[in-house]
C-alpha cells in the first residue's frame, strides 16, 4: 500500500442499520487501507485507495458513499481503462455480490471498510487487463514502480482468467456473505443522480491562480484569447471533465462496436421470431375456430329448447308404440311375451320423455 499525507473526518448522519459514520471510520482506519487513502471530494463522498496487483501494477479504486445509507456504495477502477469480469464497461465494479443492489449491500451486514478491503484483494490475486492508463498521476505513479516511460501509453497486461460462480463465498476479516446472482446487463446500464454527481467534478467558487496575476498578467487574459484557452485547460475540473467525455466517447465506441459485431446475429434471431411470430398467429386463429365448435358443442341447451325437443321425442315414442302394438294385432302375433317386452319399452321411454320435459317446466316456474 502507499500512503497519502492527507485524511479526512466524516461527517455521521444518523441512518437505520449500520450508521454511515461506523461505515467511513471502518474504511479510512482499516489497518490495511488508511495509509494508502485519501478523500477527493470536497464532502465526505469520495474516496480513492491506491493498491499494487501481484503483476506489479498499481491501481486506484475510487470509492463513492451515498449520503443515503441505506443505498450501496460505488467503486471504480479510476485512471484505467481495463477488462475484467468484475468490470463494466465505465471501470464500475459490478461483479462484488454485496454492493451490486442496495438490497444486498443492506442484508450483508458488511462495513464498508471490509467491503473495500474484499474488491481490492481481489483485484490484487486477479487483476485486470489494462489496456490504458489515462490519469497523469497513476501513470507517473506506475512509471515510478516499474522504471519504464508510461505517458498515457497503451499497456497490455492478461492474467489468468477465473471464473468465479454466483454463489462463492466472500470472507473479508472473518466476515462472510454469501454472493447472489446479479445482473450485470442492469448493473451496466443503469445511472442515477448520485453516481452522475460523483463523476461530474464541482464548479471551484475561486480561482488561486488568478488571485495571484499580476494585473499586466490579468490584462493579457483578458484580452488575449489564446492565453485565456491556454489557462482554462490547465484548470483541474476542466481536466477532470476532458477525461470524463474522453471516457464516455470510449465507452460509447466500445458499446457501439460491439452492437455491430452481433448486428448479423441480431437480425438472423429478430427474422426467426417474425416466422415464429406468423406461425403463432396461424395456430392462435385455428385454436380459436376449434374452441367455439367445442364450445357449441358442450353448451348445456336451453331449457325451453330442451322442453322442446323432449316433447318432440315423447310423442314420437308414443306414436312408434301404438303403431308396434297395431301391426302385432294386424298380423296375427302369436308371441305375446316378445310384443309386450318391446311395447313396454317403448311406452317407458315416452313416459320418461314426458316426466323429464314437466320438471323442466316446473324448473323455470
Amino acid at each position: 500500500m502507499f500512503s497519502w499525507s492527507k485524511q479526512s473526518s466524516p461527517t455521521p448522519p444518523h441512518v437505520v442499520l449500520i450508521p454511515r459514520n461506523e461505515h467511513l471510520s471502518s474504511y479510512l482506519n482499516h489497518s490495511v487501507l488508511k495509509p494508502s487513502t485519501r478523500k477527493v471530494s470536497t464532502d465526505d463522498t469520495m474516496y480513492d485507495t491506491v493498491f499494487q496487483t501481484t503483476n506489479g501494477f498499481a491501481l486506484i479504486l475510487r470509492i463513492y458513499v451515498p449520503a443515503d445509507n441505506k443505498k450501496a456504495p460505488q467503486m471504480t477502477l479510476h485512471g484505467v481503462i481495463a477488462s475484467h469480469s468484475w468490470l463494466d464497461i465505465r471501470m464500475r465494479v459490478i461483479g462484488y455480490a454485496p454492493i451490486s443492489s442496495d438490497q444486498s449491500w443492506r442484508y450483508s451486514k458488511l462495513k464498508l471498510g471490509d467491503a473495500v478491503y474484499a474488491v481490492i484483494h481481489h483485484f490484487q490475486l486477479q487483476p485486470p487487463s489494462i489496456s490504458q492508463i489515462v490519469d497523469e498521476n497513476l501513470s507517473r505513479l506506475q512509471q515510478t514502480l516499474s522504471g519504464t516511460s508510461m505517458n498515457n501509453a497503451t499497456i497490455k497486461s492478461n492474467p489468468p482468467t477465473t471464473t468465479f460462480p454466483s454463489n462463492i463465498a466472500h470472507k473479508s476479516n472473518g466476515i462472510t456473505v454469501q454472493a447472489k446472482a446479479i445482473d450485470k446487463k442492469e448493473a451496466a446500464c443503469k445511472v442515477d443522480e448520485d453516481e452522475l454527481s460523483s463523476l461530474i467534478p464541482r464548479v471551484p467558487s475561486s480561482f488561486t491562480e488568478i488571485d495571484e496575476m499580476s494585473l499586466s498578467e490579468l490584462s493579457d487574459l483578458v484580452n488575449n484569447k489564446t492565453t485565456l484557452d491556454t489557462f482554462i485547460n490547465k484548470i483541474p475540473v476542466v481536466e477532470a471533465l476532458k477525461e470524463l467525455k474522453e471516457s464516455i466517447e470510449n465507452a460509447n465506441v466500445d458499446t457501439a462496436m460491439a452492437n455491430l459485431a452481433l448486428e448479423e446475429k441480431v437480425e438472423s434471431i429478430c427474422s426467426e421470431v417474425e416466422t415464429l411470430k406468423q406461425d403463432l398467429k396461424s395456430n392462435i386463429e385455428k385454436y380459436n375456430k376449434l374452441d367455439a365448435r367445442r364450445a357449441a358443442m358442450t353448451r348445456p341447451p336451453e331449457i325451453h329448447e330442451a322442453v322442446r325437443e323432449l316433447t318432440a321425442a315423447k310423442k314420437k315414442a308414443l306414436h312408434e308404440s301404438d303403431e308396434f302394438a297395431d301391426d302385432w294385432v294386424e298380423s296375427g302375433g302369436s308371441d305375446v311375451t316378445a310384443f309386450v317386452k318391446k311395447f313396454m319399452d317403448t311406452r317407458v321411454l315416452h313416459h320418461m320423455r314426458a316426466a323429464k320435459a314437466e320438471r323442466l317446466k316446473m324448473s323455470t316456474v
